[in-house]
C-alpha cells in the first residue's frame, strides 16, 4: 500500500455491475495497492434500476440501465468513479459494443459523475497490464508503482478464482439435482436479475453451479463444439463453460437480459446444437414478474426430477 500515515486517501467508486462482478478482485486489489479506498454501489435496488431507465432509451438492454443506475447512485459520494472501456482482450473477438460506450454515455448523461477510466484493447496492443499502468498514472504513481500495484492486483484474482474454482468442483460432489446457471456474471450475480431465480432453484433442492464465478480462459476453446467461429468473447467463454458442464450436471438454466443481441444468438445457437442436457432460457427485463419465471422453474425442476427417476430417455 502505497499510500499511508494520515494523508487524506482518494476514494473511487466502482459501480457494482458489468465488469465488477468478473473482476472486482483485480480492481479493487490495484487500487488497495495504490493505497487508494474504494466504495462499491450497493445491491440493485428498484432506486438505481429507475434512475437507470431514466438515463437511456427504451432499447437499451437491461444491464446497461442497471450500470448506469449505480454509477448516477455514486455521484457525490467519492472522488473519482472508475468505469473500464474494453473492447477486446486479443485478435479475432470483440465484447460487446455496451462495454466501449458505457463510459462515454455516463459522462455526458449523468451530471456531476467525475469518471476516470482505462482503455483495453487488444486489437491495437493496448493490453490490460498497459490500460491499468495508464489508470495509475492518471492518478498520479509512476509507472513502475502502476505495474506492481497492476501485479499484486493479478495475484488477489488468481488466488480468488481458485477458491472459487474449488467451490465448484465440491458442489459438482452434491449428491442435489446439480442446475448450471449460465449467464454473464452480471446477470447471475445481481440482485434484480439473477439473485431471484437462484434463490427460487436453491428452493426447490437444487444445488446451483454459478459457472460465470470461475475463469473462462481454460474452458474458452469448448465453443468449437458448437460453432468453428463466434466473435463475442464473452459469449465464447460462456459456450466453453457449457461444453465444460454438460457431462456433470442434470440441468442447465441460461440466463439473460433484454434485449442482448449476443445472448439471444448464443442462445438459438444451443438450442439448435445442445441435445444432451435438458434447459431452459430464461430472459429478464424491467418489468420481471416473479410469478411466471417461478411456474417455469417448477416445471423445469419437476421434468429434471422425472429423468433422474428413469422417467425420460
Amino acid at each position: 500500500m502505497l499510500n499511508s500515515g494520515t494523508e487524506k486517501r482518494m476514494l473511487v467508486g466502482i459501480p457494482r455491475g458489468f465488469y465488477y462482478h468478473l473482476f472486482s478482485s483485480k480492481m479493487i486489489g490495484f487500487f488497495d495497492a495504490l493505497g487508494i479506498q474504494t466504495i462499491i454501489s450497493p445491491k440493485t435496488n428498484q432506486k438505481i434500476l429507475q434512475d437507470g431507465i431514466s438515463l437511456t432509451i427504451d432499447e437499451t438492454c437491461l444491464a446497461e440501465k442497471i450500470y448506469l443506475g449505480h454509477v448516477k447512485w455514486l455521484v457525490g459520494k467519492c472522488d473519482k468513479i472508475f468505469i473500464p472501456r474494453i473492447r477486446s482482450f486479443s485478435l479475432g473477438e470483440n465484447t460487446c459494443p455496451k462495454f466501449w460506450a458505457t463510459y462515454d454515455i455516463a459522462k455526458t448523461m449523468i451530471a456531476g459523475a467525475e469518471i476516470i477510466t482505462h482503455n483495453i484493447d487488444g486489437v491495437v496492443g493496448f493490453t490490460e497490464e498497459k490500460a491499468y499502468i495508464d489508470l495509475g498514472e492518471q492518478l498520479s504513481f509512476t509507472k513502475a508503482q502502476s505495474k506492481q500495484a497492476y501485479k499484486d492486483a493479478v495475484k488477489t484474482e488468481q488466488q480468488y478464482l481458485i477458491e472459487e474454482e474449488n467451490k465448484i468442483v465440491e458442489q459438482l460432489k452434491s449428491d442435489k439435482l446439480k442446475i448450471a446457471v449460465i449467464g454473464h456474471s452480471y446477470e447471475t450475480n445481481d440482485e434484480f436479475v439473477g439473485a431471484p431465480i437462484i434463490r427460487s432453484l436453491k428452493k426447490h433442492g437444487a444445488e446451483v453451479i454459478l459457472a460465470s464465478n470461475i475463469s473462462g480462459e481454460k474452458y474458452k476453446e469448448g465453443y468449437k463444439k458448437f460453432a468453428t467461429t463466434f466473435n463475442w468473447f464473452h459469449n465464447k467463454q460462456l459456450l466453453g463453460l457449457i461444453s465444460w458442464l454438460m457431462d456433470k450436471v442434470d440441468g442447465i438454466v441460461t440466463l439473460s437480459v433484454f434485449p442482448c443481441g449476443p445472448d439471444s444468438m448464443t442462445n438459438e445457437l444451443l438450442r439448435l446444437k445442445q441435445k444432451k442436457v435438458p434447459m431452459i432460457n430464461l430472459i429478464v427485463d424491467e418489468a420481471q414478474g416473479q410469478g411466471g419465471v417461478e411456474t417455469r422453474i417448477e416445471s423445469f425442476i419437476d421434468v429434471l426430477n422425472f429423468k433422474k427417476l428413469g422417467g425420460l430417455k
